[in-house]
């Protein structure tokens, strides 16, 4: 599959697939989307970011002919799903409209807003300490803001020992989140937000019950009921899922984030939100459903399934594996020494071994703000240890 690979899933529905990134700060994180074309109205379920999923709009638009209306519809407030909110410039119609979930208007400022998610975790660990990180890797990284030829691994190697040898690397960990964000933002294609322009889902009146099935949701109804958008706030506040009754397809966006990667994540809204979509499944009104990342691509029947339950029994291992790490130290323990005892002793499919996998390239150490952010969400007791570090317990 190549990026931007239009995928249908009927004849008046498909997604655009997205991208997942090789080395973030120089392969940005593009998701995946869904185009829906309703009785008068084409309903853009997000925009994604760039060039290819741009045109990727265009083309499936212009395939499904001229509409009285074209909705964006977006899920949460991260810039990678907004990217390309002006190609609606390029569509004919007599009516735009952009809606947006109003707790997710922080996120419009994404460098702003990801620094400070980011550096979030430092008051609770060093963002160096314990970090894997091999001289092809942070040779990358240094190519990525403007080191030249020169930063070979070999030479990368050398300097790393030498800056451990003079003792300052705890200064460079400070500065490491703010370099991280900065880099992760450069990598990004040109986005066209269009703040300005941009509706509040609730400017349409509170969230209201919508009730498909045995489940009940609280959302928003588009086209007499041709898109429901249910917010669930799972992934970042004010998160929203698409549900098109036509097709029995639900897009989560990026409500299956079942560990608590930002502050503004809940896991237990992403548990409920699965279980709320395998009701649908069992009542026949969902048979497809797709999510930004990790799947992105459209599922069924038992891969659908399959993935919903892996879904929550891995938020669920997290929070037990976080819990058991804690309890083992009824005086305290800080995050960097949990990072350090939770890795070693990780089963190679556990959450713990695959968000290590994943944290570098992503983000440096993300492992560790997920652990400081879990332990925040379930209200551990905080106190210091004998170097003054914040530490956690029962």
């Amino acid at each position: 599959m190549a990026d931007a690979d239009i995928h249908e899933i009927a004849p008046n529905l498909c997604v655009i697939e997205g991208h997942h990134p090789h080395r973030m700060w120089e392969d940005p994180d593009i998701p995946t989307i869904a185009v829906y074309r309703g009785v008068s109205t084409l309903y853009l379920l997000d925009t994604g970011v760039g060039p290819q999923q741009r045109s990727a709009i265009l083309a499936v638009a212009q395939k499904y002919g001229p509409a009285d209306e074209v909705l964006i519809l977006s899920s949460h407030g991260h810039i990678d799903h907004l990217g390309n909110n002006d190609v609606v410039d390029d569509i004919p119609a007599t009516t735009k409209r952009n809606y947006f979930p109003r707790a997710g208007r922080p996120g419009l400022d994404a460098k702003t807003f990801f620094r400070v998610m980011y550096e979030r975790g430092a008051p609770y660990f060093d963002y160096v300490d314990g970090l894997d990180l091999d001289a092809d890797t942070v040779s990358s990284l240094l190519r990525g803001v403007g080191a030249d030829r020169r930063s070979t691994p070999d030479n990368v190697a050398s300097l790393g020992a030498a800056v451990e040898a003079a003792g300052v690397v705890p200064a460079i960990s400070k500065l490491l989140p703010g370099l991280v964000v900065d880099i992760l933002m450069s990598t990004y294609p040109p986005v066209h937000i269009r703040a300005e322009s941009i509706h509040d889902y609730e400017e349409l009146g509170p969230a209201r019950d919508i009730t498909i099935g045995q489940t009940t949701w609280s959302g928003w109804g588009f086209g007499g009921g041709e898109v429901h958008v249910f917010q669930t706030a799972g992934h970042s506040a004010g998160g929203c899922v698409f549900y098109v009754p036509e097709h029995r397809f639900l897009m989560f966006a990026d409500e299956t984030t079942g560990i608590p990667i930002w502050a503004d994540t809940d896991p237990a809204n992403t548990i409920r939100t699965m279980r709320r979509a395998l009701q649908m499944m069992d009542s026949g009104h969902v048979s497809t459903v797709c999510a930004g990342h990790r799947p992105m691509l459209p599922l069924s029947n038992d891969e659908a399934r399959a993935t919903l339950t892996g879904i929550i029994a891995g938020a669920e291992e997290f929070t037990a594996t976080v819990n058991d790490g804690i309890a083992k130290h009824p005086d305290g323990v800080c995050i960097d020494e949990l990072y350090a005892e939770l890795v070693s002793a990780a089963a190679p499919q556990s959450m713990i071994a695959l968000v290590k996998q994943l944290q570098f390239p992503v983000f440096a150490t993300f492992l560790k703000l997920t652990l400081a952010n879990e332990c925040l969400l379930q209200g551990y007791q905080q106190g210091r240890d004998d170097k003054g570090r914040i530490t956690f317990r029962a």
